[in-house]
Formats: C-alpha cells, sequence, structure tokens
C-alpha cells in the first residue's frame, strides 16, 4: 500500500492529477488505504458518502470553527440527526467561545459536546475505522480538502489521541455556564519546564492587586529566587500598586542583607519572617490575591539556578485548592510568631532561672556561715545552763537554726545537681542498719510527742554500695515530711526485697514510709518531685527533688501514691487526697559481700 504516489522526475509529493480536483487514491485495491479529496463540493460529496454508512461511533475533532461549519450545510446536519436518532454515538469536541455559543447548544441536542482551549484543524473517526482529517477552515465556510484513510495504525493513532483529549476536555455545559455567567474557568495544571515555571512566577507577581503571599523552601530558594529578579519584581510591585505582601523564609546572611534593603524602601508593605527548620517544606509557593496559586518541588538545592533546582510544579487557579494553600500559609504565619514568641520566652525563662540559680548558690553559701556558729554555741549554753525554760528556747534556737541548716544543704545540692557537680561517695554497707540508726536519731527527737509512733518491718540484712550520707539523707527528708504532716497516728518504715518474676527486678530493695496524714494535694502529684512543688507553709519544695535526683543517680526510683480517698484536707491547700501517703525508693542490691 502506497501512502503517497511520487512523480519521478519532479519529486513532487502529489501527482499531477491533484490539479484537476479530483479524488486522488495512494493505495493499490488493498483494503487499507488513503485518499485526498480537493475542492468544497467533493469533500461535501465525499461526506455526504462515508456518514450514512455509520452504525456505532462517530468521534470530531476540530477548533472553534467548526461547530459553524458541521452546521452550515442543511443536508450534513439533518444526517447528525438521523445517526443520532439510530442510536450512533457522537463525541465532538470544540473550543466553546463566545462566539460559538450558539451553535454549540444546537449541536448539543444530537452530540456530546466538549470545551477543549486552543484546538487546531479538524478530524473524524468513523466506528473506529476510518480517519478523515481537514486543514484549518474559516468561520461560515466548508473546508478546502479532507483526507480519508483506512490506515489501520493511522485510525488508531488519532483514536488514541481523540480519547486523550476528550479525557481531558470539560463537558460543554460546563463551558456554557462559564462563559455566560462570566465564571473564570478553574485549572490545576502540571509544569515539568524550569524555564515555563519560571516564567509563570514572575506573570503571576504582576497580575497581583492586592496581595502576594510567599513560602521559600530553603534559604537558597530565596537567593535564586534574587538572582532570577522575582525578588526585585516583587518589591516594585508591591510599591507601584501599594499590595499586601508576606513571605515565610529560612533565614540566612544573605537573606537577612535582603530584609534590611526592602525595610530602607518607603511606602512600601512587606513582612518577611523566618521560618524555623521544623516547619520548612521541600515545595516553594506563590499564592496571589487568593485566586491564584503556583507550587514548585525542590530538586536539587545546592544548584544556583531554579531552573537547575526545581522539580515539577503545579500552577492553580481552583478556590478550593487556593484557599487551602492559603490556610496553610496563614497557619505557618502564626506558628513562626508563636515559635519565635516561644523562643524569646524561653531565653527569658533561661535568663531568669540563670539568676535564680546564682541567688540560691550565693544563699545556700552565704547562710552556711551564719548556721555553724548559731548551732555550735546554742550547745554549747544548753550545756552551761540548768534553767527549764531557758533550756527551752535554746531547744527552740537549735531546731530552727537545724532547719535553716536543711534549707541550705538543700539549696546547695540543688546547684550541684542542676550544675552536674554532685559527686557520689560510694561504698558498701548494710541498708537496714542505716536506717535502723535513723529511726532512732528520729525516735530521739519525738520522745516527747506521743501521738506518733515509729514502727520499723524489715526482712533482715541488706547490703548495698551507695553514699551513705546521701541515703540517709533521702531517708531523713521522707521521715521529716511524714512527721510535718502528721498530727497523731503511727508511721512505718519497711525494708523489703522487691519480688517479681523479672530477675533485674529481684535484684533490688524498697524503702517504703508510710503515714497517717492527710495524703498528696492532687493537683501537686503530677509535679511533686520537681523543684518548689509545694502547697504548704512548712516545706520549699526542694528537697524531694534532692531526693529523686540522688536516688537517680545510684540506678534506683522513688514514687509517691495517697492510701485512700478521705474527705480530709491535703498537704497544703488541696482538697483531701486521702488518709495518708506512701513514698518508696529503690536500689540496688549488692550481689556478693
Amino acid at each position: 500500500m502506497n501512502s503517497s504516489n511520487t512523480d519521478g522526475e519532479t519529486g513532487a509529493f502529489f501527482p499531477k492529477e491533484h490539479h484537476d480536483a479530483k479524488a486522488t487514491t495512494y493505495a493499490s485495491d488493498h483494503e487499507e488505504k488513503t485518499e485526498v479529496i480537493y475542492g468544497e463540493e467533493n469533500v461535501v460529496t465525499r461526506a455526504l458518502q462515508i456518514l450514512p454508512t455509520l452504525t456505532k461511533t462517530l468521534d470530531l475533532c476540530g477548533d472553534r470553527n467548526g461547530p459553524s461549519i458541521l452546521l452550515l450545510n442543511e443536508q450534513i446536519k439533518q444526517m447528525y440527526i438521523d445517526l443520532n436518532n439510530r442510536g450512533v454515538r457522537q463525541r465532538n469536541i470544540t473550543e466553546i467561545t463566545k462566539e460559538n455559543i450558539i451553535q454549540c447548544k444546537e449541536l448539543m441536542k444530537f452530540q456530546e459536546l466538549r470545551h477543549l482551549d486552543g484546538l487546531k484543524g479538524f478530524l473524524g473517526i468513523v466506528d473506529g475505522r476510518l480517519l478523515t482529517s481537514h486543514a484549518s477552515g474559516q468561520e461560515s465556510k466548508t473546508l478546502s480538502h479532507m483526507v480519508v484513510s483506512t490506515v489501520r495504525v493511522f485510525v488508531e493513532q488519532q483514536q488514541y489521541f481523540f480519547e486523550t483529549l476528550w479525557s481531558k476536555a470539560i463537558p460543554a455545559e460546563q463551558r456554557i455556564r462559564e462563559i455566560e455567567e462570566g465564571i473564570k474557568p478553574e485549572v490545576i495544571e502540571t509544569i515539568r519546564e524550569p524555564e515555563v515555571t519560571q516564567a509563570r512566577v514572575l506573570e503571576i507577581i504582576k497580575s497581583a492587586n492586592e496581595e502576594i503571599l510567599v513560602i521559600f523552601s530553603t534559604s537558597n530558594a530565596f537567593r535564586r529566587q534574587e538572582r532570577a529578579g522575582a525578588v526585585d519584581l516583587l518589591i516594585r510591585t508591591a510599591k507601584s500598586r501599594h499590595l499586601k505582601v508576606r513571605v515565610l523564609s529560612p533565614f540566612d546572611d544573605y537573606v537577612r542583607n535582603i530584609i534590611d534593603k526592602i525595610k530602607k524602601e518607603d511606602k512600601i508593605s512587606i513582612e518577611i519572617r523566618n521560618i524555623e527548620e521544623p516547619l520548612q517544606t521541600k515545595v516553594s509557593v506563590l499564592i496571589v490575591d487568593r485566586t491564584s496559586l503556583l507550587s514548585a518541588e525542590l530538586k536539587r538545592d545546592s544548584k544556583d539556578t531554579s531552573l537547575e533546582a526545581i522539580g515539577l510544579a503545579t500552577y492553580s487557579n481552583s478556590k478550593p485548592t487556593v484557599l487551602s494553600y492559603a490556610s496553610i500559609f496563614e497557619s505557618l504565619w502564626n506558628q513562626t510568631y508563636l515559635y519565635e514568641h516561644t523562643r524569646q520566652l524561653y531565653e527569658q525563662l533561661k535568663s531568669h532561672d540563670k539568676m535564680k540559680q546564682e541567688f540560691m548558690d550565693i544563699a545556700a553559701h552565704e547562710l552556711r556561715t551564719p548556721i555553724q556558729p548559731i548551732l555550735s554555741l546554742t550547745q554549747i549554753l544548753k550545756e552551761q545552763i540548768s534553767d527549764s525554760a531557758q533550756t527551752k528556747f535554746l531547744d527552740t534556737i537549735l531546731r530552727n537554726a537545724k532547719r535553716l541548716q536543711k534549707l541550705q544543704e538543700d539549696m546547695l545540692d540543688v546547684t550541684r545537681i542542676e550544675g552536674g557537680s554532685m559527686k557520689m561517695e560510694k561504698e558498701s554497707f548494710n541498708l537496714n542498719e542505716l536506717i535502723f540508726h535513723v529511726l532512732q536519731d528520729f525516735s530521739t527527737q519525738l520522745k516527747d510527742d506521743t501521738r506518733i509512733k515509729l514502727n520499723y518491718r524489715s526482712d533482715g540484712d541488706i547490703w548495698v554500695v551507695a553514699d551513705k550520707n546521701r541515703i540517709i539523707h533521702v531517708t531523713s527528708n521522707l521521715l521529716d515530711n511524714a512527721i510535718k504532716f502528721t498530727k497523731s497516728g503511727r508511721i512505718l518504715v519497711q525494708l523489703r526485697k522487691r519480688k517479681s518474676k523479672k530477675i533485674a527486678v529481684n535484684n533490688q530493695v524498697i524503702v517504703s514510709i508510710k503515714d497517717e496524714g492527710p495524703g498528696i494535694d492532687p493537683s501537686i502529684m503530677p509535679r511533686l518531685f520537681t523543684k518548689f512543688a509545694s502547697k504548704s507553709e512548712k516545706g520549699t519544695g526542694l528537697g524531694l527533688f534532692v531526693s529523686k535526683s540522688i536516688i537517680e543517680a545510684h540506678g534506683g526510683e522513688i514514687w509517691a501514691k495517697n492510701n485512700r480517698i478521705s474527705r480530709t484536707r491535703s498537704r497544703g491547700e488541696g482538697s483531701g487526697g486521702g488518709t495518708g501517703a506512701i513514698f518508696s525508693f529503690s536500689l540496688p542490691v549488692k550481689l556478693s559481700q
């Protein structure tokens, strides 16, 4: 089969016979053949021959002049109507405009019509077996010539091409409504060429009338757009049209220099905020007047130009899409403010905390100087005085001096803990004996107070490797708290080995102190072992913080819980937490003596 017949002498594509405006066949008598029909009259005649042969489908595609041309010949128009009546499916893709909208509405009575911008030429596919193709015509005129082909590969190629266009085209009803109601068509377009993306950036900026929102994925993206002229165009457009411009970008020295340059401009409303790393994206976004959007993926941030750095881009004027991106921008904009505000507050807190820490350090050292002579001299006076009334006064002085001494030690420990300088002098000792001696000291102090009784239960001798003085300090802290909040009743101290199915847990010992006081205020419980966690006038809240740090430094744990709910008042100012509390801590057991 010959798709063209070439004159051997002249090398012309068409034979001499085509000047006679007759049908020329470029094939032998085989089934597949291609014809070129010349002359308007011959084209109409050939169309009148083809249309009656249709049995299933007719697919048409043409430019904006197509509807007028299809309806120009009344005989051909009637054939289209007859095809529709016979159940032949007719699909037509054209460019619907204000000028051809009447003809399009007429075609819609017997054809499925869809709209696509920028179509050129005309083609038709008959029953998927025959292809007709026409050059561009002029409105209200028939087509001057036509190519007809039954070559299967050509027909299949054009059928595929038609189906692709059909899937992209929009229904005629939608396009007509857009034209009649003045609605701007909504578009979502994928741009693969970086050059087109960069040109679109400049184009969109120039179209702005009210507002521009920008998100740069990196400081390098900002730099690349500045080099491409987009930032300068942004400044000029904002100044000339009094636009409100907001930009989110990671900051570096280059970006800061541009910001300083912008600030020097008069009568310009451009605000740029630093977008911190947790909020950064891999996409740069441009939103103009909340009606159009361009987003571009970051492909290679190390490149110097946008053409090398950006990947796929998306343009859209779809209202839901644009407003969704604008909402994301507003969210990020507010988060950057909160992030910066939080950072400033954090710096202030750090400064205040440092000042507080320095004060505690100074106070702890300054308190040490007067406390020691008060304790020593008061004890000497007590030993030399026999008068009971004066002895009571001296006991009061000693008791309060010891409270000051404990406060000074806690403050000093806090500064050491937070400075990471608290040292542990570990040694092997019998924990059972240590706790027994601590209880003896407290029993001596409580000998005149019959309202409180101390009881001790133990699993026997248990050896640990720890800082003895620190463990005494923790035990004394917990006992002192239990006594402080128990008006009357029993305080039970218990030493036992932890029992569990886990072998590692079995190598621990638990010390617990149970009182019959009001319990722990529920509002304090979550922060019980933090600094200054106290609602009571009887304590500073430092003791438990220090105790927790000491126990954890030994590889143990410390915890607390209320015994049971009751209506009694809790420690401090809260509502009833229970009929007592249990404070416990664990330590690793020495595995061999």
